[in-house]
């Protein structure tokens, strides 16, 4: 039998309770997170993006001490839409640092270096327009 059989067996005899629990996906509470990141590529609506994917390791600091502290392991992301200035504006304030601390040039290699990088992000929630839907936005980050 292989090895991924005896895995699969093995998860199968298990208890539920065993099983991993879901991650939860939140918008980052305004302040100062630890996080390790992941870029991907992709496309939304026909537009080219680049997701930076964020699960928390812990809260450093909240600007407002009444929000609860991240739980390790939750999940965010921020998209940045390449085709407009302001996508591109937000990811080369991101970008930039990592690729001073990587020593990158481009985006491909800094984003390849920084991929399971830890670093520090400042988050500030976004609303959409009508203030149905909360999103987190970085707007600085501490290599």
């Amino acid at each position: 039998m292989s090895d991924t059989n005896q895995s699969l067996d093995s998860l199968l005899d298990s208890s539920i309770d065993d099983l991993a629990d879901l991650p939860e996906f939140a918008v980052f509470p305004n302040g100062v997170h630890r996080v390790i990141i992941k870029w991907e590529s992709k496309e939304v609506n026909k537009h080219p993006c680049l997701e930076l994917g964020m699960v928390a390791v812990e809260t450093v600091e909240l600007a407002n001490a009444s929000d609860t502290p991240l739980v390790a392991g939750a999940t965010s992301s921020v998209l940045f839409m390449l085709d407009n200035e302001f996508g591109q504006g937000k990811m080369k304030t991101v970008m930039s640092a990592l690729a001073n601390s990587c020593g990158t040039k481009s985006i491909k290699e800094t984003m390849e270096a920084s991929n399971g990088m830890e670093i520090s992000v400042v988050c500030k929630v976004r609303h959409n327009k009508d203030k149905t839907q909360s999103y987190t936005d970085v707007t600085k980050v501490i290599v």
